[in-house]
Formats: C-alpha cells, sequence, structure tokens
C-alpha cells in the first residue's frame, strides 16, 4: 500500500502526552482566579440585600480571607508555570506573603 493512500496511518502509532503537571499546575491559578470571582461575586451581592457601602463590605473578615487564600492559589499557580527563576521566586514571596495574611485575616 502507497502512502498517499495512508495518509494517516503514523496517528495511530502516536503516544498521546499529557502534561500532567502543567494541567494541575495551571488548575492552582485558575481556581485561585474562580475563588476570588465567586467571594466578590458574594459580596456585591450582599452589598445589595443589606444596603452597605463597598468599602464596609470590603472590610469584612470573610472577604478579606477569601482574598488572601485566593491570592495563594493564584500565586502557586503561576510560580509553577513560570520558567524564570527570579520569576519563581517572585510568586512564591507572594504566595508566602498570602498565607500570612490569611492567618491573619
Amino acid at each position: 500500500m502507497g502512502k498517499a493512500l495512508r495518509p494517516f496511518s503514523h496517528m495511530l502509532y502516536s503516544v498521546i502526552v499529557i502534561n500532567w503537571f502543567s494541567i494541575i499546575s495551571s488548575s492552582f491559578w485558575i481556581a485561585g482566579l474562580s475563588l476570588l470571582l465567586a467571594a466578590f461575586s458574594y459580596h456585591h451581592w450582599l452589598i445589595n440585600q443589606k444596603n452597605r457601602r463597598l468599602i464596609d463590605q470590603l472590610n469584612q473578615p470573610s472577604l478579606q480571607r477569601f482574598f488572601w487564600i485566593s491570592l495563594v492559589f493564584f500565586s502557586v499557580g503561576i510560580a509553577a508555570t513560570s520558567q524564570k527563576i527570579w520569576e519563581i521566586i517572585v510568586w512564591i514571596i507572594i504566595a508566602i506573603v498570602s498565607a500570612v495574611n490569611t492567618v491573619r485575616a
């Protein structure tokens, strides 16, 4: 059988490689941003329900805690996907500071 008759035959034997590290590390920053969006959405809803001012709601410990937790997830995910050592160091420092602020909030 000639090569022209088998144009996709090489695909049957190719190895599908999934980069699990990339998937897991990307899921961290995606989860962080999702958590941040959910927290802000919920607290924006509370502003409308309880007729509060935005600044009063931003000072709530629950929102601050979710902000810092989501920043930890985001920083870890970005640090894991970074390629340069200085970027990794910066994002790890941000993650540590965020973790400390999570405990304090």
